[in-house]
């Protein structure tokens, strides 16, 4: 797990935001800068691209091939947009439906969505060879499965599609759980974590700062002393927390910066904050753990 902040190199100030004008040109659509860190394509349709994702793909090819990768991934999403696929017939749209992790702030108010965790939505969306897209709600009106229903269906697609990736890894001293996969998809897999890794009452520290990474923490707290549990709790956190703020920079298809507490299958995001150096986590939490323990 790298521990380098990724950060936007001067040199790519400038020149990916002008390979992505030109390629949007030639496609008919006129771009201006708003704000977010996104550009705005007008033409036949009005779309939104992400310079912080194209950023952080850039960084995984070398420079020579920012063209081709700039071309790539703005044809994709104009193609997605112009030649939509026609989902009337459910009985083979079902098949390529998935759900996938956005956050929050990409709900634009027409997305068959629902909400994740704090800060996450669960978005169904279309899953072809060339591209992924998002549903609306207009077009699961009109199909015979919609709802809660409508999202298990995409999640049992994610399972049959297999699991993620699991190793064991030592992060600064605190025992992590590092689940991965090249896929759009990853995040979703916390629906089931309990499948990947035991996980007992106190639950378990999780972040998930971009699309294809979950790191967790189970918490196994075996001491007796408050202090003793409350310190070990930190020095995972402290530790999740440092990781989640470097790989939502790092990306690709940065999520959440912020750190979790996975119980029981839903996820409470944790309100850090730092006295000095030292990370405190909510009371909420806290007194949650001295409960639990109270009643073994």
């Amino acid at each position: 797990m790298s521990g380098r902040h990724a950060r936007p190199d001067p040199w790519d100030e400038g020149t990916l935001d002008s390979l992505l004008v030109l390629v949007a040109e030639s496609l008919g659509y006129r771009c201006s800068r708003v704000p977010g860190e996104v550009m705005l394509l007008e033409g036949a349709n009005r779309l939104h691209v992400s310079l912080r994702d194209l950023r952080q793909l850039a960084r995984l090819v070398p420079r020579d091939d920012w063209p081709a990768l700039v071309s790539d991934h703005v044809t994709t999403i104009v193609t997605a947009i112009e030649e939509p696929l026609d989902l009337s017939d459910f009985d083979l749209a079902q098949h390529l439906l998935r759900t996938r992790i956005y956050p929050a702030e990409a709900d634009n108010g027409v997305l068959a969505s629902r909400p994740f965790a704090p800060g996450l939505i669960e978005v169904v969306v279309v899953d072809t060879p060339t591209t992924v897209r998002t549903v609306t709600t207009e077009e699961m009106g009109g199909w015979p499965v919609s709802g809660d229903a409508l999202f298990m269906l995409g999640r049992s697609n994610v399972r049959a599609d297999g699991p993620l990736q699991m190793d064991e890894q030592d992060l600064g001293g605190v025992r992590v759980s590092v689940l991965h996969g090249w896929t759009f998809y990853a995040v979703t897999h916390l629906a089931w974590l309990e499948e990947y890794l035991p996980i007992g009452p106190y639950g378990a520290l999780v972040i998930a700062p971009n699309r294809s990474l979950i790191v967790a923490h189970p918490l196994r707290i075996a001491d007796r002393h408050p202090r003793a549990r409350y310190r070990a709790a930190v020095a995972a956190a402290t530790e999740l927390q440092a990781q989640a703020h470097r790989a939502y920079e790092e990306g690709p298809g940065s999520l959440s910066p912020h750190l979790y507490w996975w119980r029981a299958g839903e996820l409470t995001f944790l309100e850090t904050r730092y006295e000095g150096d030292t990370l405190v986590l909510p009371e909420e939490f806290a007194s949650v753990l001295a409960t639990l323990a109270a009643e073994r």
